[in-house]
């Protein structure tokens, strides 16, 4: 999508949620007694009207409808709502051993994040759900009001989503942040759009290419079976896996928040070498390459995803303690009338206490009683710059 303006990273990440979409619960990776599924959950992150996060979903969706048997959810559900979505759309798939596979498999896709999870107040068990069904389980029993316990079919999940970092605050608390559910998100931030095109228009090379991917997307969405790792890429893995270490000083984002994140890394790379796997070919074969490719386009998320929660858990006073400090900054000392005086509209007398003793304790202003000229009276100083 060279000729639109969505940032550049979000068509890549898109498209892998697409592959995602198109595997299903069909195909898997298997070491030892862990069995990985290719599903992914894919967070993009902007602020308003910055890298046309929605723009690139839209896209993406062109393709996905056109290919059948991928199941799309609504844009904002209920937890009732998802799980009946869960049940009927189960179908049984032949795999190329001659058995019969059933399976729940939904690509939910949501524009406005906030709208799918709910207010941060009531969420909590629909997080709890979603970080459930993240490892595609065989089956899941769930109470209902009305008709007892149901099971659900083998599920499988995968997410494409966009919101800014002011909606992900009204709905993710800040106790949420790094517990299980944000820990299995890839938060994919853009700060800007790929490039400026008013008028975004195919052309007919762009459709012989879109033709190529959808007929590919169909052939990959028909694929079933085990993916395998030769023996040599199997002990370069291990080898990978013996050395990583998801210490401070090895990571690219520190952000504490990221914490549980980076202890599941492994996990999301071997995910996604699966994804580039079936790009590339259908042979269901993980190659070194696909597994170096994978830990570099993660890598590159992870540089900027920290900025994906920094309206999380911010302090209602935080943009009154800045105003506060910019101000005596740019005057080194000034009265507390005087201050009073610029700010009355912004800060009541209850709240200005609160936002002068924050930015006391941040170390940013101090208090003295004297003015410079000998004056008495409150006068706050910006601390850095006295003597």
């Amino acid at each position: 999508m060279a000729k639109t303006e969505p940032a550049a990273i979000f068509d890549k990440w898109i498209a892998l949620s697409i592959l995602s979409a198109a595997l299903r619960r069909k195909t898997y990776l298997q070491l030892g007694r862990l069995t990985y599924f290719p599903n992914l959950y894919i967070v993009l992150v902007a602020e308003p009207g910055v890298a046309r996060k929605t723009q690139a979903i839209l896209f993406g969706l062109e393709f996905v409808e056109s290919i059948p048997d991928i199941i799309i959810s609504a844009d904002a559900t209920t937890i009732p709502a998802l799980f009946d979505d869960l049940e009927n759309s189960a179908i049984d798939d032949p795999l190329k051993d001659g058995t019969i596979h059933r399976h729940s498999s939904i690509y939910i896709v949501s524009k406005e994040f906030e709208s799918f999870l709910g207010d941060k107040k009531e969420n909590t068990r629909m997080l709890t759900i979603l970080t459930t069904l993240y490892d595609c389980l065989k089956s899941w029993k769930y109470r209902t009001k009305h008709s007892g316990t149901n099971n659900l079919p083998p599920s499988f999940l995968t997410i494409i989503a966009a919101t800014t970092p002011t909606s992900l605050a009204t709905s993710l608390p800040a106790s949420a942040i790094g517990e299980g559910f944000t820990s299995r998100v890839l938060f994919i931030w853009a700060d800007k759009r790929k490039r400026k095109e008013a008028i975004p228009e195919k052309t007919e090379e762009d459709r012989i290419l879109e033709g190529k991917l959808r007929k590919d997307l169909y052939l990959i969405s028909r694929l079933s079976g085990t993916f395998t790792m030769d023996i040599e890429v199997r002990r370069q893995w291990t080898s990978w896996y013996d050395k990583y270490e998801d210490q401070d000083e090895n990571r690219l984002c520190k952000d504490k928040s990221f914490n549980a994140w980076y202890s599941r890394k492994p996990t999301t790379i071997l995910k996604v070498a699966m994804l580039l796997s079936v790009s590339r070919s259908s042979d269901l074969i993980i190659t070194w390459n696909d597994i170096t490719k994978a830990i570099k386009n993660i890598e590159e998320v992870e540089k900027s995803m920290g900025n994906a929660f920094k309206a999380v858990g911010k302090s209602l006073i935080s943009n009154e303690v800045e105003t506060v400090v910019q101000i005596i900054n740019a005057r080194k000392a000034i009265s507390e009338q005087q201050l009073m005086g610029m700010i009355w509209r912004d800060v009541d007398s209850v709240a200005f206490d609160n936002v002068m003793r924050t930015a006391m304790k941040r170390g940013e202003i101090t208090r003295r009683f004297v003015s410079p000229t000998g004056e008495k009276g409150v006068v706050w100083y910006y601390s850095q710059k006295e003597e």
